[in-house]
């Protein structure tokens, strides 16, 4: 599989609009998603394959410290390692901005995305109790030493 991951641009919004759509109970609307992408204070990447945007992932770096926002697979793309793929390029990307860790929260029910950031060397370091309004599920939070 052939892919391509790079940051992304005003006409990617569709796109992430889309696999926010069909990934979360409460997506980010379109232009909240636009916001985001125009600030060059985030960093929005996209992960395409045979041509065709099928994930995303945004961060924030601030004092050494790179913080990811949000990340998605297209439900059609998932289980063919874009998720991995798109976390290691947002790291190196984190790592060669000088940050010396890179945090994320994860719903406590979604073993998939907990399984993958132990298995990228991420550690539970907390809990938010009842964090997401939608299903009462705690949020994991999870850091990376990226030094």
């Amino acid at each position: 599989m052939d892919v391509v991951i790079r940051r992304a641009g005003p006409s990617d919004v569709p796109d992430i609009s889309r696999i926010e759509d069909a990934s979360f109970a409460s997506p980010w609307s379109s232009s909240e998603i636009a916001k985001d992408v125009a600030d060059e204070g985030a960093y929005f990447a996209v992960a395409e394959t045979g041509g065709v945007t099928a994930a995303y992932a945004e961060m924030r770096m601030v004092a050494g410290e790179a913080q990811i926002y949000n990340i998605a697979v297209d439900p059609a793309s998932r289980g063919r390692g874009l998720g991995e793929a798109l976390m290691m390029h947002m790291a190196d990307t984190a790592r060669d901005a000088g940050c010396d860790v890179m945090t994320l929260e994860v719903r406590s029910g979604n073993e998939a995305a907990y399984s993958l950031y132990k298995k990228l060397g991420f550690r539970e370091v907390g809990r938010r109790k009842g964090y997401y309004a939608a299903s009462g599920e705690d949020a994991i939070l999870m850091d990376l030493d990226l030094i």
